[in-house]
């Protein structure tokens, strides 16, 4: 039996929600909140416990916001990568600067008489 001395120091976390029980089930885990109240501006924020991550394999993972904070960004930065090649096609437009074009021109018409004439 586990003494409360050990389950204190074990469980000893800022909010109970950051407690990492392995024992849940998928579905369970993806309920859990380690932050549910109002902050200082009255919003009330909701932050989960566990990010549930679909893998390409279709693999389920839950990844604790503390403790896979690593994987979590990884995956973020991983899906911002596919949609934005997705959402240009694979190919990126160019942008074609016709201000300052037509301006380089109109600074080149303007300056060749001058230097023309000085020499």
């Amino acid at each position: 039996m586990v003494s409360f001395a050990e389950r204190n120091v074990r469980n000893r976390t800022a909010n109970p929600g950051d407690i990492i029980l392995e024992s849940l089930t998928l579905e369970e885990k993806a309920k859990q909140l380690a932050v549910d109240a109002p902050d200082l501006t009255g919003d009330h924020l909701k932050v989960p416990t566990y990010f549930i991550v679909e893998y390409p394999n279709g693999e389920k993972k839950a990844l604790h916001h503390v403790r896979d904070a690593k994987q979590i960004s990884d995956v973020i930065r991983q899906a911002r990568f596919y949609e934005e090649s997705d959402d240009l096609g694979g190919e990126r437009e160019h942008f074609f600067n016709w201000t300052g074009i037509i301006l380089a021109v109109l600074l080149m018409a303007i300056t060749l008489p001058i230097l023309i004439g000085i020499f």
